[in-house]
């Protein structure tokens, strides 16, 4: 059959007619998987007021401490997985002070951290001096670490303090304040909520944060009691093992790039050599679902390419 222009428009149309409109799309908001959903939107308003009163209470610690302008405030409240804050902390070199939190039983669950520069601050706030230059060399002397070690502590009692207004929660703290380093035994997959406030006066402002589990107040946030036994969670672990090994991965080995003159590109010819930004001495890159994990040497194998895996990347 010939096809002049107007049939073969007039076909076309035919053939789009009998395609079914596509559905609408869905109504629903982005989720990010990389970070845990254990609260509601309940659950988060009663974790939010529970965050506004331990402010109240620190707010009071604050101005016996150091000045009674202090006005302390909630910032956020967000959801991590452990493991995201601790490589977090470890990629920042943290030089951060920590104390642990634990409830007796269940071990550690959580801690209070204070970065650097809030450290400087309360211990020059203590010693009524903001202008003591404390720090500047991004260390603290053994005198300077005691005091800050009483005020960790008479902060961190101050939320304590706000915690057992609520009852079921009883939280116990260390004795020692922890730096620089991950203050937790466990950084995986276990789900955490972070509170961080703000807390200032008219000279200074400073930022610490509340880290918890997030089942610590599972109970006075409605969130449901779910009790999975250490065989079940085995089998969901197995399970997921079992599906993650059928799933197909693009990976890739990138040699890399030059930059090249259009005039030069428009006269390349078969046979003509271009030279690359990578050194015969350097393992290529091999991305794995486009995120650099290895690094490798080129080589062959049955007669085919193949590449040497020499280490991971340190970006992976």
């Amino acid at each position: 059959m010939d096809l002049d222009r107007k049939k073969l428009f007039n076909l076309m149309n035919r053939m789009r007619s009998q395609v079914p409109p596509e559905p609408p799309a869905a109504d629903c908001a982005d989720v990010s998987w990389t970070v845990p959903h254990h609260f509601d939107a309940n659950a988060t308003e009663r974790v939010t007021d529970i965050a506004n009163a331990l402010a109240g209470f620190m707010q009071r610690a604050l101005r016996g401490l150091c000045d009674d302008t202090f006005e302390v405030k909630l910032n956020a409240i967000t959801e991590h997985y452990a493991y995201s804050l601790a490589e977090q902390m470890d990629a920042e070199n943290s030089n951060h002070y920590f104390l642990p939190l634990s409830i007796q039983g269940k071990g550690l669950v959580g801690f209070v951290g204070f970065p650097f520069e809030t450290c400087t601050q309360l211990i020059a706030q203590m010693l009524r001096d903001p202008e003591s230059g404390i720090g500047e060399e991004d260390t603290l002397s053994a005198l300077e670490e005691s005091i800050l070690q009483d005020i960790v502590i008479a902060i961190t009692d101050s939320l304590l303090e706000g915690f057992s207004a609520y009852g079921e929660i009883i939280l116990g703290k260390a004795e020692q304040i922890v730096h620089g380093r991950w203050p937790l035994p466990f950084g995986q997959l276990e789900d955490m909520f972070r509170v961080s406030f703000q807390a200032g006066n008219a000279e200074t402002l400073l930022e610490l944060s509340l880290y918890l589990l997030d089942s610590v107040v599972d109970s006075v946030a409605g969130v449901p009691m779910v009790q999975i036994s250490t065989e079940q969670k085995q089998k969901m672990s197995e399970q997921v093992i079992e599906c993650l090994s059928d799933v197909t991965i693009e990976a890739s080995v990138w040699l890399n790039s030059s930059m090249m003159a259009f005039q030069d590109i428009i006269t390349l010819e078969k046979g003509d050599f271009i030279l690359l930004d990578h050194a015969v001495t350097t393992p290529v890159n091999v991305q794995v679902n486009g995120q650099e994990c290895f690094k490798a040497w080129p080589a062959q194998s049955e007669g085919r390419g193949a590449i040497v895996l020499t280490e991971p990347s340190v970006d992976c």
